[in-house]
C-alpha cells in the first residue's frame, strides 16, 4: 500500500549571524514522527505565490501546520498587546493561503501549537496574547527544558478524536505563552488544563481536523508511544 505524503509547514527565518541568509526550517522531530506513524513528510517552504502553493497541496494527502512564532494579532483583528513577542509577516502570509486552498478539499489537517492557533483564528475565533495576564491563576505553559517532560494533565471531553485515542485524560509538555481564546466558526473545544486554558480543538464535521496546544511530535520523537497515536490516528484519517 501506497504510504500517505503529509506536507508540514515550515518558518521563515533570517539569520544574521551569517551574512543574513534567509532558511527554511523546521524541527525534525515533525517528519520523525510522520515516518514513525507510517507516512511520508514533505516539507513547505514558504512563498507567497499562490499557483506554486496550489500545486504543492495537490501532491498530499494530509497536511501537519506544524509550530512556531506568534501569529500577527491583525490576523484576528487585535492591535498588538503586551505578550506578542516575535511574528514572522512572510510564514503568516504562506499560512493563509495554505489554509485557503486546504480547508476546501476535506483532507486532514493537523495544527500543533500555532498550528492549532492559526487554524482558530482563520476560523474567525481570537487568541490570548498573553496567558499569564489571564485572572486566574495558571499552570506551566511555557517550560523552556526537557522537550519530552510531562508538565500538566489535560482533560479530554467524551466524543472526541482525543478520547478515543486517550480517555478522559493525558499527560503533555508544554510550550506556549499564547492560546485560543473565542473558538473560530464550526470548531469546538475538546480538551482543557486544570486552569481552564484550551488545548485541544476540532472541526464538528466528520473529518480530521484537528489541533493542539502541546507538542506531540517532540515527545513521539523521543519514545512516548502514548503521543504516537496522534499521528497514527491522522494517518489513519487518510486510509
Amino acid at each position: 500500500m501506497k504510504k500517505p505524503i503529509i506536507g508540514i509547514t515550515s518558518a521563515y527565518e533570517e539569520d544574521k549571524e551569517l551574512k543574513h541568509y534567509h532558511r527554511t526550517t523546521v524541527c525534525i522531530d515533525y517528519a520523525k514522527s510522520v515516518i514513525k506513524a507510517g507516512g511520508i513528510p514533505i516539507i513547505l517552504p514558504v512563498t507567497d505565490d499562490r499557483e506554486i502553493i496550489k500545486n504543492q497541496l495537490e501532491l498530499l494527502d494530509g497536511l501537519i501546520m506544524s509550530g512556531g512564532l506568534d501569529l500577527n494579532p491583525q490576523y484576528y483583528n487585535q492591535d498588538f498587546l503586551d505578550g506578542t513577542c516575535l511574528i514572522s509577516t512572510e510564514r503568516d502570509e504562506h499560512e493563509w493561503i495554505v489554509l485557503e486552498e486546504y480547508l476546501p478539499t476535506k483532507k486532514p489537517i493537523l495544527g500543533i501549537c500555532r498550528g492549532m492557533q492559526l487554524i482558530n483564528a482563520f476560523k474567525g475565533g481570537t487568541l490570548h496574547q498573553n496567558l499569564k495576564s489571564l485572572p486566574q491563576k495558571t499552570v506551566m505553559h511555557d517550560q523552556n527544558y526537557l522537550p519530552e517532560l510531562e508538565v500538566h494533565k489535560v482533560n479530554i471531553e467524551e466524543n472526541s478524536i482525543l478520547y478515543k485515542l486517550f480517555g478522559k485524560e493525558v499527560l503533555t509538555n508544554s510550550f506556549h505563552h499564547q492560546g485560543v481564546n473565542t473558538l473560530g466558526k464550526d470548531l469546538k473545544t475538546i480538551a482543557t488544563t486544570n486552569d481552564g486554558v484550551i488545548e485541544a480543538i476540532q472541526g464538528e464535521d466528520e473529518r480530521f481536523l484537528l489541533g493542539v496546544q502541546w507538542h506531540p511530535e517532540m515527545m513521539t520523537a523521543r519514545g512516548n508511544k502514548n503521543m504516537l497515536k496522534i499521528f497514527e490516528e491522522f494517518i489513519n484519517a487518510i486510509k
